[in-house]
């Protein structure tokens, strides 16, 4: 399909007569508020996700309320990779020309590990050169930024605990069907 409109309106991709059930409620992309239920298309409880005109192995996708035109909704598809991850990410400042401490939610070395800390510096007219940033590793559920004054956008990503990515099949029970399982 060449755009999401047409993905929408495409019933034919699936297949499938019925309409699937509404799904989770949805982001609107204003921190702290959530949005209607998203809708999970046309293949019952999967929704399009993997049903698309691109094959059962297709992109994980759904669709949620457009927060902003009504007439409209929004496609968002799942990040994939070799690991079941998590990340967090914000923006600070160091006020001290030296470091300052970004604290994590209380929960996240019980959820994740090996994590990867990236900053990008915020240009700033002040200041005539770069400013270099340094991290610490996470501990206790925060971590450091040393460098100059200045603001800048973190992201820090970590391997979730205890989901394993590659069990072997005699070891585990897969439950559901079509394109996406769980055990």
């Amino acid at each position: 399909m060449s755009s999401y409109t047409n993905y929408l309106g495409a019933r034919r991709c699936c297949e499938l007569k019925s309409s699937g059930l509404a799904g989770p409620i949805g982001p609107q992309g204003i921190p702290g508020e959530r949005g209607p239920a998203g809708l999970t298309g046309f293949t019952g409880p999967q929704g399009p996700t993997g049903r698309s005109c691109r094959g059962p192995t297709g992109p994980k996708s759904f669709i949620i309320d457009h927060p902003l035109n009504p007439e409209k909704y929004l496609v968002h598809a799942c990040l994939e990779g070799p690991e079941a991850g998590v990340y967090y990410r914000g923006k600070g400042e160091i006020t001290n020309n030296e470091s300052i401490a970004i604290q994590l939610p209380d929960y996240v070395s019980k959820l994740a590990r090996n994590f990867t800390i990236q900053v990008t510096s915020i240009y700033s007219k002040e200041r005539h050169e770069p400013n270099l940033l340094q991290v610490s590793d996470v501990e206790n559920n925060a971590f450091k930024v040393y460098g100059k004054n200045g603001n800048f956008f973190w992201t820090v990503y970590g391997l979730r605990n205890e989901i394993l990515v590659e069990p072997d099949k005699k070891s585990i029970n897969v439950n559901g069907d079509g394109p996406y399982k769980w055990y």
